[in-house]
């Protein structure tokens, strides 16, 4: 009995690893269960005795675990980086490079709205209490500390998710003379040090 459980369960997990690679690849959309099942060499009908809810509930699944994921890993990069927001940044960032591309924002454009309204707005909840939360609470705590000037830690989160994005889609798409993570850093030191030259004393000379 309990062979015949672990046989279950790992046919389970390779159902949801295989949704979660083809999703991940060609969005909610583009995938059918007859993609799934081909893919898992099984048919169909068969795969429905894992998920009897159909694509819509593997999606919801596997996304749900995937953001669970980045949350941990963000709060271990977090905790590890020590409170330092540019060394939680960079630990943050080399957690994303090391990731398959998010594709978050994608996600949310193309796939949360072919859902119904209520696993649409459940995914969004959970997307915001995985990834921007993490983030909020970081900028939050280095303005108290006096790292930063006060600016909407919301905004902040927004805006770093949105530069990681940029970073991981730049090195997929274009050659660069810099790694995925060298220029994900690059980027962080623009966020928080600007781009104007520094000068020791005085104001600088805007044009």
């Amino acid at each position: 009995m309990i062979a015949v459980q672990e046989n279950q369960n790992n046919a389970r997990e390779r159902v949801l690893q295989t949704a979660e690679t083809l999703f991940h690849k060609r969005g909610f959309h583009a995938v059918t269960m007859r993609d799934l099942a081909e893919a898992l060499e099984i048919r169909q009908a068969s795969l429905y005795y894992h998920v009897p809810q159909g694509k819509e509930q593997l999606f919801v699944e596997v996304t749900e675990r995937g953001l669970a994921r980045h949350h941990e890993g963000l709060l271990a990069a977090i905790r590890q980086a020590g409170p330092c927001l540019q060394a939680q940044l960079e630990a943050i960032a080399d957690w994303f490079v090391a990731q398959p591309p998010l594709k978050l924002f994608s996600m949310v454009e193309a796939d949360m709205p072919a859902l119904t309204t209520e696993n649409g707005r459940y995914l969004m909840q959970i997307a915001e209490e995985a990834l921007f939360q993490p983030l909020i609470t970081a900028f939050a705590a280095a303005q108290k500390r006096g790292e930063i000037r006060a600016v909407s830690p919301e905004r902040l989160a927004g805006l770093f998710l949105t530069m990681i994005e940029g970073v991981l889609y730049s090195a997929r798409a274009h050659k660069n003379s810099l790694t995925p993570q060298q220029l994900a850093h690059e980027m962080i030191d623009i966020l928080l040090n600007g781009l104007y030259p520094v000068e020791p004393r005085g104001e600088r000379n805007l044009p």
